[in-house]
């Protein structure tokens, strides 16, 4: 092959190299864009309230062990000949909570959604209200570690705990009624095992006969993307409902797919999860039991996050990643045109065409924090495919063979599109277009003498392309 179309060849791969760094410009851009979004959603949760963990409500019975240990102590400098050790009574006290787990928790929730902006930036926020019914089965006589004869038990308050993880994003005064009294809460859930939330003294009721006691729970909470339970009842009943039609559900435990729906008007689900099936409830007791902290509180949770199917940034990030193979397939359609009709293309020409092409992602991620993703793409490939037509009409010496390529362009720019909204036949899509790509060339120059092609410069062999007929 002559040396002259080795030196435009490997031109034209240069140029196609050099547009990566205006590629790798913008995707900087969009990696800021990202950063600052994920500021902004972190910064919503810190004044109104995060993400959402919900649990309870659970039966807390404080107590207090006293008896009295006789010891033998040794007795410092005792003379000869007289006993060295003598016994003395101390008094020991020790402090416990006799947790009791609802039989039953049945939470029926509604959700609706919002956005909190910060300029071009957004985060999703929802309120939840729910309400919570179920019963405590209390025994007769529990069954408190350290308990023998000659102990003490001395009972404290009752209360009932509800945990939120954030409580400032409770939106009302929750109401619980237990055995038909209404209660009042306070701040604290009262337990080292799960400090967040609230409580409630049940002054009336006293321990050591057994008792039924049902409840019922309202409670309002906002928060931010998502929200989760903590299965602690012997089981656990939750049913989530909410205009928002595009929920991911997560956690330890998903609905079943005959207990959840979902359409544009919104979704449905309903959980149900027995304490045989999670270790939660048995974790928190000991936790409860022994003052201490939960470890791992939140490996059993399960629940619903709040997406947003087209996250701009994340689509312009993806499409970037095809920006390269772009910037390839132009320029190997142009130096195969170049050949084929014997056109010389500047390789000025070949720059702008391929920054052409780099802009239209910027404009792309520019367009779409203004206008839905949609509209965006549809714009920003309209332009990019008006500016090359109209380019290339007057490079390739014809209307017609600039239309050509605009409708190439058209053809890829649908092509990506599709790659994007279909994330899950991205790499099936992806990997039939270019096949179909390498099939036409293979086509097109079936009959093509590529030692013929170098024998000749067609650069010097025709007039600029400006002037070339068809």
């Amino acid at each position: 092959m002559q040396k002259t179309l080795l030196i435009k060849a490997a031109l034209t791969a240069a140029l196609a190299l050099a547009l990566l760094v205006p590629l790798e410009m913008i995707h900087n851009t969009v990696g800021e864009r990202q950063a600052r979004q994920a500021t902004v959603v972190r910064e919503v949760a810190a004044s109104l309230s995060g993400a959402q963990t919900l649990g309870g409500p659970v039966l807390v019975f404080p107590y207090a062990l006293e008896w009295t240990e006789t010891v033998l102590e040794d007795i410092a400098n005792a003379p000869p000949g007289t006993a060295s050790r003598v016994q003395r009574e101390h008094q020991r006290r020790s402090e416990g909570r006799w947790v009791v787990l609802p039989s039953l928790a049945d939470w029926s929730t509604h959700a609706t959604t919002d956005f909190k902006r910060r300029g071009l930036f957004k985060a999703l926020v929802y309120d939840l209200t729910a309400t919570v019914t179920g019963r405590f089965e209390v025994s007769v006589t529990p069954a408190l570690p350290g308990v023998r004869e000659g102990v003490k038990v001395t009972w404290g308050t009752p209360f009932v705990s509800v945990f939120v993880s954030d409580t400032r994003g409770l939106a009302s005064t929750p109401q619980l009624t237990l055995d038909g009294a209404p209660l009042n809460f306070r701040n604290g859930s009262g337990l080292a095992a799960l400090p967040d939330g609230i409580r409630a003294d049940a002054v009336a009721l006293k321990p050591g006969a057994a008792l039924s006691l049902p409840f019922s729970l309202t409670l309002a909470v906002r928060g931010t993307e998502a929200v989760d339970f903590l299965p602690l009842a012997e089981t656990t009943r939750v049913a989530i409902d909410s205009p928002w039609p595009h929920p991911s559900f997560d956690g330890a435990f998903l609905p079943l797919p005959r207990d959840r729906a979902g359409t544009v008007a919104g979704f449905s689900a309903r959980w149900e999860v027995t304490a045989l099936a999670t270790k939660a409830p048995a974790a928190f007791t000991a936790a409860a039991r022994e003052g201490r902290a939960w470890e791992r509180a939140y490996r059993d949770a399960f629940g619903v996050r709040f997406i947003e199917p087209i996250n701009v940034y994340s689509m312009a990030d993806r499409a970037l990643k095809y920006g390269f193979l772009f910037v390839a397939l132009s320029f190997a359609a142009f130096f195969l045109f170049e050949l084929l009709k014997s056109l010389r293309i500047h390789p000025a020409q070949y720059l702008l065409v391929g920054l052409a092409l780099a802009i239209f992602f910027l404009l792309l991620l520019s367009l779409s924090e203004q206008v839905p993703f949609t509209l965006a793409y549809a714009f920003a490939a309209g332009a990019s495919i008006a500016l090359q037509g109209f380019y290339l009409s007057h490079v390739l010496g014809s209307a017609r063979r600039g239309l050509g390529f605009a409708g190439l362009l058209a053809a890829l720019f649908a092509a990506l599109y599709g790659l994007l909204i279909n994330e899950d036949t991205a790499l099936l899509m992806g990997s039939l277009l270019l096949f179909g790509l390498l099939a036409l060339v293979m086509v097109i120059t079936r009959q093509l003498d590529w030692y013929s092609v170098g024998a000749t410069d067609p650069g010097r062999a025709t007039a600029p392309a400006g002037r070339t007929p068809d």
